[in-house]
């Protein structure tokens, strides 16, 4: 009996060890690599309809992208569930900058106290073009609502590099607080920003309620970002905005009635003619030219156009672009094919233009060649040397002698061509 009576006192003894020795379960974590990148959708607005001053009535119904796992801290001690941390982010973007309003649930807007930093978001963005090629290292914009759940105003910097060119504001709620963002493409790119081109962006949301002397950061984000070195993020793990400037440019053009009612093919050119931070289009349909894109002569979007005779043959013509007197804004070329109005002959011939701010001038015209509708050995070539000086006109030595000179619709303006009868070979001339 006492043998049992031990023997039962050792057992319930190393179970107690046992007990007390188990190997307590870790609290699990976030981790970067848990979040997916998350692309963005995002609308074009004029940039004179924005004002960033905590309002977001101006946003309209955005479509908001919703982000809640966790990427850093503890799911047990710092992160109790989506009204602790929870986060939004929707953008839209401009001619010249790109917004952001960025919501985050927060069920204690805190400001830095004793050892800890106070509740802030970073916005990462970095440009690049529509086929992937960067414009810019990425960039991190700091958006610390402390000082503001404190009593001031939220504090908004660049992490590092040359301040300005960015703004928020921030508005505290008791459930959480919000951002409106706007940047200027200039604070990002040295290089202008193409017209379909792509913002690689990440949100990063860093938290702390300062309930616990044993709490830890914890964070949330639209990529996998690791919290703990964020200025080291790569591109690639960035989501992606499209930024379709080109697309609203030209749409916006063919709902004039005029320009769409044009049915003949158009070609156009994607170049900077205006001098401005982004590119324009020019494009032209049969005896039409235009020149579009933003900020031309005021805010927004706009366009210039000027017609040439309308006795093209039906062939589409081709457009061209080049810096002829030198003043690094390229001047506008467009070929086309005519008919001469004394008959039986077809011309090639050129329009220049130089586009003013103002609207599209002609700079000067004339004949590259023509030839006979029934003998295509026959013909007559010229050829022109235009610099900032003038125009050098030559007759090509091949040329035929044995046709008249081709008479064009709306030639008052047009260079006279040189044949080889006149006996003159060259001629120089000013611009108009």
């Amino acid at each position: 009996m006492i043998r049992r009576v031990l023997l039962t006192i050792v057992v319930f003894c190393l179970l107690g060890t046992l007990a007390i020795a188990a190997p307590k379960e870790k609290p699990r974590k976030g981790k970067p690599a848990d979040q997916a990148v998350l692309d963005l959708g995002a609308s074009y607005t004029n940039d004179s309809d924005m004002r960033v001053d905590g309002n977001l009535k101006d946003w309209g119904d955005i479509s908001m992208l919703d982000f809640s796992t966790l990427i850093g801290g503890e799911y047990e001690y710092d992160w109790t569930g989506p009204k602790d941390l929870h986060g939004k982010v929707g953008a839209m973007y401009g001619a010249g900058k790109i917004y952001f309003v960025v919501q985050v649930s927060d069920n204690a807007v805190v400001n830095k106290l004793r050892q800890w930093k106070s509740d802030r978001v970073e916005l990462w963005l970095a440009p690049e073009t529509a086929d992937g090629k960067p414009l810019g290292a990425p960039r991190g914009l700091l958006l610390d609502i402390g000082p503001q759940a404190a009593g001031g105003q939220a504090a908004v910097k660049w992490i590092s590099g040359k301040q300005g060119g960015a703004e928020a504001v921030g508005f505290v709620a008791n459930d959480g607080y919000d951002f409106e963002i706007g940047v200027e493409y200039s604070a990002l790119t040295k290089d202008s920003l193409v017209m379909d081109g792509v913002m690689r962006y990440c949100v990063l949301v860093r938290d702390w309620d300062q309930d616990d002397a044993n709490e830890d950061e914890a964070n949330m984000g639209t990529c996998p970002i690791d919290p703990k070195k964020s200025s080291s993020i790569k591109r690639e793990n960035m989501g992606k905005i499209s930024l379709k400037l080109q697309d609203i440019v030209w749409n916006a053009l063919m709902s004039d009635r005029t320009l769409g009612a044009i049915s003949a093919a158009w070609t156009k050119q994607l170049v900077n003619v205006g001098g401005s931070s982004l590119p324009e289009i020019v494009a032209a349909a049969d005896n039409t030219v235009v020149v579009a894109g933003f900020d031309l002569d005021s805010p927004g979007l706009g366009y210039f156009m000027v017609q040439v005779a309308s006795a093209g043959t039906g062939v589409m013509p081709e457009l061209a672009v080049k810096d002829i007197n030198g003043d690094k804004k390229p001047e506008i070329i467009l070929s086309r094919q005519e008919n001469c109005a004394n008959g039986g002959m077809t011309a090639n011939r050129d329009y220049v233009f130089k586009f003013t701010g103002q609207g599209i001038e002609l700079m000067t015209t004339y004949i590259t060649e023509y030839h006979s509708d029934d003998d295509s050995s026959l013909f007559v070539k010229n050829q022109y040397k235009l610099n900032k000086a003038g125009i050098v006109q030559t007759v090509d030595k091949s040329s035929s002698s044995q046709l008249p000179a081709c008479e064009l619709f709306g030639d008052e303006n047009m260079i006279p061509v040189l044949l080889p009868s006149s006996g003159i070979k060259s001629a120089k001339h000013s611009y108009l």
